[in-house]
């Protein structure tokens, strides 16, 4: 039987250096040397007998050959994987090591429970949880540091797939005394926001540029900002002075009872956050990390269900 000429090695070097433009970022991702990745694409346009790569000084075009190969090559991996991950399904078994990334939006409410049931049912499994915010989780998945990550829906890095994973929706977030004239849990439109000390993320954070956006379309006017790019400071901070941030309702649902801080819903317009799982496109999840994500997506619907039960709840009152 004939051997096929395309060695994997190659093919993931190929795919890396294509994805990262730049042969020592590959090399990092791959943690294989620069002249190793340099050697494996060689060899493989030695292999089929034809040029793969353009390379020009600060990045690398595939030719048309590349393309295909590239194109391809990610199928065939990805069908690799998936081959492994169906037969551990076979032999019926859930093993191995999960390393996911999660972004602070979701660590606070959402990971613990979701963690808790994941143990009580896979014990064997090694986890590691890593929480970043979302262009760092990405890189790092693209490295093969982690095997996935939850990031807020928007611009996806190349070389990475990303699949739907929940809809959450934005609070106003303050101390008890927060709008004295609204009652916890009750919806608060664009102008109410005017004259309000707000805690906003730095430029950096994806977050930001949602709510620059959303106060520009709507024409409010912030009386003072303070950039804060930590979710657990800013959660105390505004139970002990009068700033307040806009926040995601499950990073917030553990003060749906209003105890120690005030929560109002942004209506009419809202502000929507898609949550999503990105991974590396031609690599399969294993079966442990489908499992791991489904009890997180599950967390993730039974706190918006509560939140929902909640606000309906005050709308009756």
């Amino acid at each position: 039987m004939a051997s096929p000429k395309i060695n994997i090695r190659s093919l993931q070097a190929l795919i890396a250096v294509y994805e990262e433009q730049s042969f020592s970022r590959a090399a990092e991702r791959e943690n294989a040397t620069q002249s190793g990745m340099s050697t494996q694409v060689k060899n493989l346009e030695i292999s089929l007998g034809a040029p793969l790569l353009e390379r020009r000084r600060g990045s690398a075009d595939l030719t048309p050959v590349g393309r295909v190969v590239y194109e391809d090559g990610r199928r065939i991996l990805r069908a690799l994987f998936e081959l492994e991950r169906k037969t551990e399904e076979v032999k019926g078994s859930v093993t191995g090591k999960i390393k996911f990334g999660i972004i602070p939006s979701l660590t606070r409410s959402v990971l613990p429970g979701a963690m808790q049931r994941f143990r009580e049912e896979y014990r064997q499994i090694d986890i590691s949880v890593l929480e970043e915010y979302s262009f760092s989780l990405m890189r790092r998945v693209a490295k093969g540091d982690l095997d996935c990550a939850v990031v807020p829906a928007g611009d996806v890095l190349n070389g990475l797939t990303a699949k739907y994973l929940a809809t959450d929706h934005e609070v106003l977030f303050g101390a008890t005394t927060l709008l004295p004239n609204r009652r916890h849990l009750d919806p608060v439109r664009p102008e109410d926001l005017d004259g309000l000390k707000l805690i906003m993320p730095s430029p950096r954070n994806i977050r930001r540029r949602w709510l620059d956006n959303y106060f520009e379309a709507h024409d409010v006017k912030i009386r003072e900002v303070l950039e804060m790019d930590a979710m657990l400071a800013t959660l105390e901070f505004v139970s002990r002075t009068d700033w307040c941030a806009v926040l995601p309702s499950v990073l917030c649902h553990n003060d749906i009872q209003g105890e120690r801080r005030k929560l109002h819903p942004l209506s009419e317009p809202g502000i929507a956050t898609d949550y999503i799982v990105v991974q590396k496109s031609e690599k399969a999840l294993s079966r442990a990390s489908a499992i791991f994500l489904e009890h997180l997506r599950n967390e993730v619907d039974r706190l918006l269900a509560e939140w929902k039960a909640a606000t309906l709840r005050g709308k009756a009152c």
